[in-house]
């Protein structure tokens, strides 16, 4: 009896130092709906987790929580995250640590391994049969004179699989030499729960965690051309013919509230597969707070992923202070 006192007492004062990470151990208590508490084991775990930053800040401090009895937002995604970008403070999670199939959230790193090779966007380029690939939208014609920007803009932001195969070929690399070059910057950065199979996210075999979605997010995005890419709700792409191709974002949430004054969507991606689910990842900033770091995975629908990034955007906002 004396030994469970000391364990509940000493747990206790662990989470005391971090009342922000309440809401996880709360989350983890309401989710054992045949345990009634939890164990010294588990809130140790807990208090370790929330103490050991994410790794994609520098030094800064952590935004504080104020809504201290919030524990977040109910969402259809099966795994999802929110991160302080400047600290890696996690400010919410929910089964982040799963490993999921993440589709077309994968041309992030298709299109960082790319523009590692240092390519000039500027050149003209084609698309040849070879790179079509089926699943999603084909936005251009084979064969019509366009330059390597018009692919990589393709890529990003209508989330083109034949535009995105392209790259690959462009990219001067084997097939299987770009996809294991994937897989050496996931682990130079510090994907421990990441693979790659295929550059354009359609095989399930491209599997992540939120975690490592996050530190994705965060290295793609301190990139000029992938932030710019991302961060258009459309483009226009005329061929060298005079066609003129009109290319949506896959991001809808670039054209609602949570990409206006005072917040601003600071690049993002899409993903789906059925085995998938609906993904996306996005950094979304507010002014006068900071940025954060929003992954959903396996959400229910298509605009579903995005009611539930809105949802946990809003709240962080709500309810952490940023100094």
């Amino acid at each position: 009896m004396l030994t469970l006192l000391a364990h509940v007492i000493f747990s206790l004062g662990f989470l005391s130092l971090f009342p922000y990470e309440m809401g996880s151990v709360e989350r983890r208590a309401l989710k054992e709906k045949d345990a009634g508490v939890i164990d010294f084991q588990e809130a140790l775990s807990l208090w370790r987790r929330a103490a050991e930053p994410m790794g994609v800040g520098v030094s800064a401090k952590e935004p504080v929580k104020t809504e201290i009895t919030s524990v977040g937002v109910v969402t259809s995604a099966v795994s999802a995250i929110v991160v302080d970008r400047a600290s890696g403070a996690i400010l919410f999670e929910k089964n982040s640590e799963a490993s999921r199939s993440i589709g077309s959230m994968t041309k992030l790193m298709t299109a960082y391994v790319f523009l590692e090779t240092h390519p000039d966007l500027s050149l003209p380029a084609f698309l040849l049969a070879e790179d079509v690939r089926f699943g999603g939208a084909q936005h251009m014609r084979v064969n019509d004179p366009l330059t390597v920007r018009d692919l990589f803009r393709a890529s990003l932001v209508g989330s083109d699989n034949t535009a995105t195969m392209a790259l690959v070929r462009l990219s001067g690399m084997p097939f299987g030499d770009f996809v294991a070059r994937m897989n050496e910057k996931a682990a130079e950065i510090g994907l421990q729960g990441t693979t790659f199979v295929d550059p354009a996210g359609l095989s399930v075999e491209n599997r992540s965690t939120a975690p490592d979605l996050v530190r994705l997010l965060d290295r793609t995005l301190k990139n000029e051309e992938i932030r710019s890419a991302t961060e258009l709700s459309s483009v226009d792409i005329v061929s060298g013919t005079g066609r003129t191709y009109h290319i949506e974002s896959t991001n809808e949430l670039l054209a609602e509230f949570l990409n206006q004054a005072p917040y601003k969507i600071v690049g993002g991606k899409t993903g789906f597969l059925p085995e998938a689910g609906y993904c996306f990842g996005a950094v979304v900033s507010r002014e006068g707070a900071g940025e954060i770091l929003v992954v959903v995975l396996g959400s229910e629908s298509k605009y579903g992923r995005f009611q539930d990034a809105k949802a946990l955007a809003t709240w962080a906002f709500k309810a952490y202070r940023w100094l």
